[in-house]
């Protein structure tokens, strides 16, 4: 009886959880069929007005938005060929690194993965998993000489008759959590250094390769570097850094026929992939430690831990995050042919909250999310 329980208490959980959704085709379709639709009522009136023709403006939407969809389809739809082309992942001894590296060797790409240790465990697993295209290539996106090291060890081994690198996938993350005042300066250094210099870094000495063949740059930042939350500063932070350095990027390299391309995880991914219960909650500790003992007073050490707690219990405890949408985005921003300039595989909440955020004066997002 007990199991009985427990198992549809983990089903409800998991039905419970709002459920993270590819946004692409949404996204790329949107704004061409809200044009169409202004264009189809303005054409409209304008015939009408002149007596030329008494067509309705639903006909013309009709006709606009079948022909404009059937259009973007085909485009949409359009992949590149990875035979022949060579992929950088940093971070691909994480969980997600680990899964887009085995798509894209499964695609037929040459996949270099850069881990911090390519004696790791996760080395192995992928060299067991992955064909003989697969190079595990020691990479601390903190380090400029395994950056150059890299970028040496790429351009020795790129694929016969390549001259340059499809795409480079900026995934290495690090997180951390907290109220600001509780968080040390080299906790925000720190996240700042893996999650913006890091990119920033691995960007600057691969674009070369990059431009050679007019490939794309993949960034991984999150849902949390479009849109705050609170305790995840150090985060946030860093990751709207990110985002802001992805649209620099795009705009100077679009002479070049360059891509730049932002994949943004939902809040709950975002948390089961990079948040680790035993290191967040010695983390925790730590931080508390090293409060002034005003703070540690004002605050009292009850409040701190059910706060940490709080924070970590969604990610650490929740059911399993499926991962389906992140990586079909990621595989997607690497291999359509016309990527869209940002993937969000969000929450319909998340991605609500997202276009008010956007489309709507910053004093309604305020009130509506405060």
């Amino acid at each position: 009886m007990d199991k009985t329980s427990s198992k549809s208490e983990s089903k409800d959980s998991k039905l419970n959880r709002p459920e993270e959704l590819p946004w692409d085709v949404v996204d790329r379709c949107l704004l061409p069929v809200l044009t169409a639709h202004a264009v189809a009522v303005i054409l409209a009136f304008v015939l009408n007005t002149l007596r030329i023709s008494q067509v309705s403006s639903w006909t013309l939407f009709f006709w606009f938005t079948s022909i404009t969809l059937a259009t973007l389809w085909f485009y949409h739809n359009l992949h590149v060929t990875a035979a022949g082309k060579a992929v950088l992942v940093t971070g691909a001894d994480n969980r997600l690194g680990q899964i887009i590296v085995r798509q894209l060797d499964e695609l037929g790409f040459t996949v270099f993965a850069g881990m911090r240790s390519p004696s790791c465990p996760e080395a192995g697993r992928l060299k067991e998993q992955c064909s003989g295209r697969l190079h595990v290539v020691q990479l601390d996106v903190t380090s400029e000489k395994d950056i150059l090291a890299a970028r040496d060890y790429v351009v020795g081994n790129l694929p016969q008759g390549s001259e340059g690198l499809w795409a480079v996938v900026n995934n290495e993350q690090w997180a951390a959590f907290g109220e600001v005042e509780w968080v040390p300066l080299p906790v925000f250094r720190e996240a700042t250094e893996v999650n913006l210099l890091g990119t920033i870094r691995v960007s600057q000495v691969f674009l070369p390769l990059v431009r050679k063949v007019k490939g794309r740059v993949v960034n991984v930042v999150s849902i949390l570097g479009h849109m705050t939350a609170p305790l995840q500063a150090p985060y946030c932070t860093a990751k709207y850094a990110v985002e802001a350095f992805s649209d620099c990027l795009r705009a100077e390299m679009r002479r070049w026929g360059v891509d730049v391309v932002v994949v943004e995880p939902g809040d709950y991914t975002t948390g089961k992939l990079w948040y680790d219960d035993s290191k967040m909650l010695q983390q925790a500790k730590d931080m508390w430690e090293a409060m002034p003992d005003e703070a540690r007073q004002d605050y009292g050490e009850h409040y701190f831990e059910y706060t940490v707690r709080r924070t970590l219990e969604p990610y650490t405890k929740g059911t399993d995050t499926d991962m389906a949408p992140v990586t079909r985005s990621l595989q997607d921003a690497v291999c359509r042919t016309f990527p869209l300039q940002r993937y969000t595989a969000v929450t319909r909440a998340e991605k609500i909250r997202a276009l008010v955020l956007n489309h709507l004066p910053r004093s309604v997002h305020d009130v509506l999310y405060p």
